[in-house]
Order: structure tokens, then sequence, then C-alpha cells
């Protein structure tokens, strides 16, 4: 059963859910979060933080590794091409986002996704395209900092992408949320916001990533009450409400302040919003909030005025529960969904990974090399194997070949009065004309009694007084009702192969009248077979 480590490298806290995957579905083994300290190196941060979560989830080998890449570096782009065949747009794509970078293509690492399929007016579907670039030595830093701890992902995604599975695999978590089919995923982090678009059970359509997040809410906070932005943000996860949670002076005045470092957020969504809409030409039907800033109590009612949509909560299915404590799960659910990414295969797993080129995961090119040794000698040994089969089993069939050889040849010797081994020229020789064997007849006087028999038909009342057989000609002699039964019986006979004609004799009555009595000479010569005689 393999193990699947999902990792959220989020600025606030990293989280980490491990996922076992099983023949039939998956099972939650843990989920941790830890804190990074907001001072010091944002590297040592990150590497102090993925350190001590390691050690706090479950004991064992993680056998993959999943990350979403942080931070806001990474920039989206959508795309429409006139085909959908992935070689032309591999081909196409560097062409298509070289002159909207800020920095040589050269120092860019990027992937894409295909979101939609859309008619043309070829036989070629034309294609709507998700593409994630993000710069190269950020994407190095990265591995190599991972890599310093003993992790090395399999897979780095986009945040927003993260999202497929969770969405095709479990739809029943955003159905009915608004008359709209879309549903906007908002992952509100603490410096970035991911939005994921997409139609249960179908997957993400549209994804996007912008700078803001629950820091801005803390720096409001910190503005409005005049004191450092470490205690706004304490005060903010022990006390922030908004909307009818906040309660009392202080928690009113508080929820105002929220809802000014809310609109650098708004800012970015509403435009966000309206964007899918117009290029998809769907309507979003529903928001669903994730990550940390969305446990704020309130904040789900606040989002659903500003937006004009119904906005929840995001809860994880009921078998998670166990594992990640309700409380927690708007946190651990990007996590989740990078493990469940992890263990997603077939045509509906994303085909996004920015490991690609000199950057691509080696994991399994290393285990194998590691292996080689055991694996060379599984080869030579199955090797020996099939060349011992094959000496064995030429051995057998040499010795059953002389055996059948020897059969033949006494055979024929008896038959022919000389031996022959060859089967062909065997056979030949035995049908031959000259041969004792063509002597032989083919039908004899009890198959031909047999044959006469069983083609009397039942419903025919026939009482023979005479039957002569030879291997040329059957006569019967017997009496019967009626001479159409006479008639029947004459075509029944004749529906054997070897029964060449059927002749009737003189037809009378019996002397009382009640019967009729009968001759049939049949002339025998089977297919094949010339003359009288065979």
């Amino acid at each position: 059963m393999a193990r699947i480590l999902g990792l959220d490298l989020g600025s606030h806290s990293v989280k980490g859910v491990v996922l076992e995957a099983k023949t039939k579905g998956h099972m939650v083994r843990g989920f941790a979060e830890v804190r990074r300290a907001q001072e010091g190196d944002r590297t040592d941060t990150l590497r102090a933080a993925v350190q001590e979560l390691i050690g706090q989830l479950p004991p064992g080998h993680a056998d993959q590794v999943v990350v979403a890449l942080p931070g806001p570096s990474l920039t989206t782009h959508a795309l429409s091409l006139p085909f959908s065949e992935s070689k032309k747009i591999e081909v196409a794509l560097p062409f298509e986002i070289d002159s909207q970078l800020p920095f040589d293509i050269s120092q860019a690492v990027f992937d894409y996704q295909v979101v939609g399929l859309k008619d043309t007016d070829t036989k070629e579907k034309a294609s709507d395209i998700l593409v994630g670039v993000v710069r190269k030595e950020e994407l190095q830093g990265l591995l190599t900092l991972l890599g310093e701890l003993k992790l090395d992902p399999r897979i780095v995604t986009h945040p927003g992408l993260a999202y497929q599975n969770l969405l095709q695999q479990y739809p029943a978590l955003f159905e009915g949320q608004g008359e709209g089919g879309a549903v906007a995923i908002v992952d509100i982090g603490h410096e970035r916001t991911s939005v994921a678009f997409g139609r249960p059970g179908t997957g993400v359509i549209f994804a996007r990533t912008f700078a803001g997040g629950g820091r801005d809410l803390s720096k409001a906070l910190a503005t409005e009450f005049q004191t450092t932005v470490p205690e706004a943000h304490h005060w903010k996860e022990q006390h922030g409400a908004v909307a009818s949670a906040a309660q009392g002076p202080d928690a009113e005045r508080a929820a105002g302040a929220f809802v000014r470092g809310l609109q650098p957020m708004l800012r970015e969504l509403r435009p966000t919003l309206k964007a899918f809409t117009a290029r998809t030409r769907q309507q979003v039907g529903a928001v669903v909030l994730t990550g940390g800033t969305a446990r704020m109590p309130g904040l789900a009612e606040q989002l659903s005025r500003d937006l004009n949509l119904p906005v929840r909560v995001l809860a994880l299915p009921a078998d998670t529960a166990e594992s990640i404590p309700a409380a927690v799960q708007p946190v651990a659910a990007q996590a989740y969904a990078l493990a469940l990414r992890g263990n997603a295969a077939g045509a509906k797993a994303p085909r996004f990974n920015l490991r690609r080129g000199d950057l691509s995961f080696k994991g399994d090119f290393d285990y194998m090399k590691d292996k080689m040794g055991l694996l060379a000698s599984f080869v030579a040994t199955l090797l020996l194997l099939l060349i011992a089969f094959g000496v064995v089993r030429n051995s057998v069939l040499a010795r059953r070949e002389a055996q059948v050889d020897a059969v033949l040849c006494d055979t024929t010797q008896r038959i022919l009065g000389r031996c022959e081994k060859d089967y062909n020229r065997a056979l030949s020789m035995l049908k031959g004309v000259e041969s004792p064997a063509s002597a032989l007849p083919r039908m004899t006087a009890v198959n031909l009694l047999a044959e006469v028999t069983q083609r009397v038909p039942e419903d025919v009342p026939v009482k023979f007084d005479r039957i002569q057989i030879d291997l040329n000609r059957v006569i019967l002699q017997g009496e019967t009702d009626s001479s159409k039964q006479i008639d029947t019986l004459s075509n029944a006979l004749k529906g054997h192969s070897c029964f060449k004609d059927v002749r009737q004799g003189k037809v009378e009555k019996t002397r009382d009248g009640s019967k009729v009595t009968f001759r049939l000479d049949v002339e025998v010569q089977c297919p094949g077979e010339q003359g009288g005689e065979s």
C-alpha cells in the first residue's frame, strides 16, 4: 500500500496529510500543522517548519510527495489553441507565452493543463488550456530545500489545479450550492489567494493565484488599534469575527477593519469571477472557502454580501473526520487535495507538473539503479530457466517423435509390406487405389441396414416382409396403410447420400383391402466411389 504525503507549504504554516492508497479507495493516516516563525530568513523558517512537521506525521517513509508551488511567484495564463493534440500544444506553447513573460523563457519552467475542448470547422477540436509559469531558480531553490530534508516531490503542481481530484472524486461536497453549475473554490492563505473554478464531477475549468490574504486583515486590524502586526494577528485568531458573528463594540470595530482588509482581495476576486463567466459563458453558482483565513467566524456571510453569491466553508469527506477534525478541515483542504492528486491515475488525472526538463523527478530512475543488480540476477535466472526448459522440451519431443515413427513404420509394414515413417506419404499410400486399404468398403451391410431403419419415419406404420442388402443394392418389401405413406418412406430414404436412386415396384392392396403391399429397389453408391462396388 503506497503512502502519499500532500504538503501545503503555506507562508504562515505548513500542513501535511498522509494518505494511504489501497486497492479499493484510500484512507487518511494523519494530519499535522506547524506554524512558521514570522521573523528570520524565509528559507530557514520553511526548512524548520517542514522538519518539525515530518516529526509530527505518522512514522514511515512516504512513497510519494506532492506539493503546490508556494508563494505568489507562480503566474497563470489562460490560452485557446485551434488544436488539441499534445505534441502540437507543446510546440506552440513556448511561442504563445514568451511575449507575456517579463523575463527570458529560458529562465522559466512551465506546464499546462487542458481544461476544455471546443468544436471547430475542422475535424480537430480546439482546446482551452491553463499554463503555469515560474522562474527556474525559484523552483530549483524549493527542490534543493526539500532535498535537504530527504523529501523529493514527484509532483509540483498549481495550487488551483490541486483541487482537480477533489472536484472529480467528491462532487457531493460542492453540489446544491446555488443556481449555476460552476463552483469557485477560494483558498485564502496568509499572503496568497488561489481560486479554482470547476464543475462537480468534472474538474477544474479555470484557476488563478494572486497576492493577498489573511495578512492584509492582520495589518488592517493593527492599523485600527495602533498595535503591532503579530499582536493583531494573535487577537484575530482568538477573537476575530465579521458580519453577524461580531458581537460587542470592540468586535464590531475589528470587523470594520477586517472588511477594509478584505478589499484588496475582493478587487482581484470580483474581476476574476467576471473573467471566468466571460471566458466560459458559465455562471458561478457558489463560492466555497478553504485556507486558514476561512476559519474566521462570519467570513462566509460577509463574502456572500460582497459577492452576491452563496458562500460557505468547505467540509472534507466524512471519512477524514477521524484524522482531520472539522475545525481544521479548511486549513487541511489543500494538503488533502494534493494527496488525492498523488493517488490519481488514468485519463482523469491532471497532467500539470512543473517537474520537467532538467528538474524532472529522478526518484524512479534512482530506485531502478539501486535495484539493477537484483534485477540483473532475476533476468539471468529467468534466462537459465528458459534454456533448461527448451532443452528438456526438445528432448521429450524427440523421444515422442521416435515412438510415433516406430508405430507408423510397423503399421505400414504390416499393411503395405514396406516401412514408411513420413506420415503424409504413409496416409496417401494407405488411401491409394492399389493399397490393401482401398479394398475395404466404406459402407457395410450392417451400416446400410442401420441407415434404412433410422430413416423410416415414425409416423409411417410399416411392416417389412423382406430386406435384402448388399453393397450395391437394397431391396425392401412390406406393407403399409396407403400409397401416400410409401411415397413418404421413399423420400426419406433418398435423404441419405449413399442411396443414389429409390425406385418403387408393384403396389397392390391386400385381400381385406386395409393395407397395401410394396417393393422398393434402392441403388447404393456413396459419393467418391465409382461403379457398383466399393
